[in-house]
């Protein structure tokens, strides 16, 4: 189910998960709104059309080159849709064979997959940890070292992923601008903040 999950397949997931996962998807959707060729998945399959190759349902996808972006998908077919992940991020359930799947297995599979980033964010015992693999020019995943804060720089996408402070979550930094991306809950407190100064 976690590799290859089908039709009816369910994972449980805890509140942490889904908190992490749906807030990732927020902030990469908001700075991608804009942008009509970059799709941000969540939770969506990936059919990679490769003999022997399970066909998982990455946690957060950003996958540039897309020709419809707002059509309804079932799926990700690589193969039909012309363009596949830059990006794919795995949030670690707090499960052993979830931890299994995602350092082991599905490393093995976006690799054969041709993924140019996977980042994996373990659960806060205490704190979080991020991880993250970059194919390199033989098509084999390296680990992406750290930054002097302790970043995982994505080059597909330009952004920098750091553990917060209270080590439960990633903040998301523009590379370019250092900027830290907000997700849309935090841009509406933001404008309310204007607007209460404004007044």
């Amino acid at each position: 189910d976690l590799l290859d999950p089908q039709v009816g397949d369910h994972v449980d997931r805890n509140s942490w998960h889904v908190g992490v996962v749906h807030g990732l998807f927020d902030i990469l959707s908001w700075r991608y709104e804009s942008h009509p060729d970059v799709f941000v998945s969540c939770d969506l399959k990936m059919i990679w059309r490769i003999r022997g190759l399970s066909n998982p349902s990455p946690d957060v996808g950003v996958i540039p080159g897309v020709r419809d972006k707002a059509r309804f998908r079932r799926s990700f077919d690589v193969r039909k849709e012309g363009t596949r992940p830059a990006l794919v991020i795995e949030v670690v359930s707090d499960e052993p064979e979830h931890q299994s799947a995602d350092h082991d297995e599905k490393v093995r599979i976006y690799e054969r997959a041709g993924i140019p980033e996977y980042l994996i964010l373990d659960p806060p015992y205490p704190t979080c940890r991020l991880t993250g693999h970059r194919l390199d020019a033989m098509g084999r995943y390296q680990p992406i070292p750290p930054d002097s804060e302790g970043a995982l720089l994505s080059t597909t996408i330009g952004v920098r992923f750091r553990v917060s402070p209270e080590g439960r979550t990633l903040h998301l930094f523009d590379a370019s601008t250092g900027e830290r991306l907000l997700s849309s809950s935090e841009v509406r407190i933001e404008l309310e903040r204007l607007r209460a100064r404004r007044d």
